[in-house]
């Protein structure tokens, strides 16, 4: 008998390489897919990103129909949104090979490290399982912008906030984070430099139908996400806040591999209110009100016993308007007690020998005095004549590098819950003037005299460092 035609047999697939080869190719049509197909682990843990891809997903699906939208996304720090924005940046490459994107951020070192990482996910062994065309031009690898082999003009590009953007033209354009920190968002001089720069830089780079991604935490009405949703500019806001209020109707946190719930009620406590509600929750509250009112501080009737630890800082007069403000801080377990304080518009003539007196009297164990500009001088003189007399305090001159409104407003809710002041009845007249210049601070700081929460703020930046375990 004759034999038929010889069969040939296609090649056993396991069904785990089949599994894989589904996973890729649900990866290449839909970016969530794509996002547990590359690192499985990281967003099976945070599935609150999954609105985040969704809201990505719609950015593609509209562009394919020839409309640009534009997303904001704003989450707690840590949350992993400028990752899952990486990785988008390099799944758009995938699907549209020779187009660009731009990505600029609040500095070129910022820049850098998401260039890189983008980079990097396009040079994995995932992504090119997804993509199998897609390669980085071997030529025109820099950082600062970077090519496929089919890219038109250039991949990926973009910089810092007030860098040189120019040359090249986006099809994506994404901002994250604009601003360094709060004191940068809070800053008007700093919002005005960065609303010029994004539009003669950043979005003067825009190419016709381009999609715009907003990265940020929602600081103020008046930031650059801020004015975008306000204008009714963003087609989809992803807004998630920290911490949630479970079946109970306690509050927990929003995802407990970011941070646990005792971790962001810990934060919450030591966090102005403001702050909290717009870095955590992402809620911009235009501040107002009182900052420290009388009846939000915590009290103390004097009694005789040895502090565990004596500090003191010393915040000279800045201006002629200022006063020197010198609050003495004495510790006992985790609270702080201001015992004593120079509240004085005296020339240094009279500060400088009181302040000696009351250091070496007081048998401090430290002493700061902040010493900007000309008072170096202050604070080394200061400094001599205590060590002449008590050699065991460490004395320090300190300078001041942030906004003095933004660290007031940062340490002020440690200062509430940590701090206790003595009650009116043991006031003496500096004392009274101190307590007068703290409990009628603004929030917004439009207050004129700042000398006694800024000096506070020193205690409290000192305490926090030498002795974080007590809180």
């Amino acid at each position: 008998m004759r034999s038929g035609p010889k069969v040939s047999r296609l090649p056993k697939i396991e069904a785990t390489e089949v599994d894989n080869l589904i996973d890729q190719g649900l990866a290449y049509y839909d970016f969530w897919e794509f996002c547990l197909y590359y690192d499985g682990d990281f967003f099976t843990r945070r599935p609150f990103l999954r609105k985040v891809a969704d809201a990505f997903q719609q950015v593609y699906i509209n562009y394919t129909k020839g409309k640009s939208i534009k997303v904001a996304v704003s989450m707690p720090p840590r949350a992993g949104k400028s990752y899952i924005a990486s990785i988008f940046c390099a799944w758009w490459l995938g699907k549209f090979p020779s187009q660009s994107v731009m990505r600029n951020t609040c500095t070129a070192r910022l820049y850098q490290k998401f260039s890189y990482d983008v980079r990097n996910i396009v040079r994995s062994d995932k992504f090119r399982k997804v993509f199998p065309g897609v390669y980085i031009q071997p030529d025109k690898q820099n950082l600062d912008g970077w090519n496929l082999t089919t890219s038109k003009q250039v991949g990926y590009f973009g910089g810092g906030v007030d860098g040189t953007i120019i040359g090249f033209g986006a099809n994506l354009a994404v901002s994250d984070d604009l601003y360094k920190d709060m004191t940068a968002a809070l800053s008007e001089t700093v919002q005005e430099g960065v609303a010029v720069w994004k539009q003669s830089a950043h979005n003067s780079r825009m190419e016709k139908n381009c999609p715009e991604i907003f990265i940020g935490t929602r600081w103020t009405l008046k930031d650059e996400i801020g004015k975008a949703i306000q204008g009714g500019k963003i087609d989809i806001e992803v807004k998630i806040s920290a911490m949630v209020v479970d079946e109970s109707g306690q509050l927990k946190s929003f995802c407990e591999d970011v941070k646990s719930t005792h971790e962001y009620l810990t934060i919450k406590e030591d966090t102005e209110e403001s702050i909290w509600a717009a870095e955590y929750d992402q809620n911009p509250i235009e501040l107002k009100g009182l900052l420290f009112p009388a009846s939000s501080l915590k009290y103390f009737t004097p009694f005789d016993g040895d502090p565990e630890y004596k500090f003191a800082s010393v915040d000279p007069a800045d201006t002629g308007g200022d006063d020197l403000s010198a609050p003495f801080a004495d510790l006992y377990e985790n609270k702080i007690f201001i015992t004593d304080v120079i509240y004085s518009t005296d020339g240094t003539d009279i500060t400088i020998p009181e302040i000696v007196e009351r250091v070496v009297m007081r048998k401090l164990n430290a002493c700061e005095i902040e010493g900007n500009s000309a008072w170096i001088l202050f604070g080394k003189e200061v400094r001599s004549k205590i060590q002449e007399r008590y050699e065991d305090c460490d004395v320090r001159i300190v300078k001041a590098m942030t906004n003095k409104h933004t660290r007031i407003l940062a340490q002020s809710a440690f200062i509430r819950n940590h701090f206790y002041f003595l009650p009116e009845s043991h006031w003496t007249p500096p004392y009274r003037r101190f307590m007068k210049v703290l409990t009628s601070y603004m929030k917004d700081g439009s207050t004129k005299r700042d000398d006694a929460p800024d000096s506070l703020v020193m205690v409290a930046q000192h305490f926090k460092k030498n002795f974080s375990h007590l809180w």
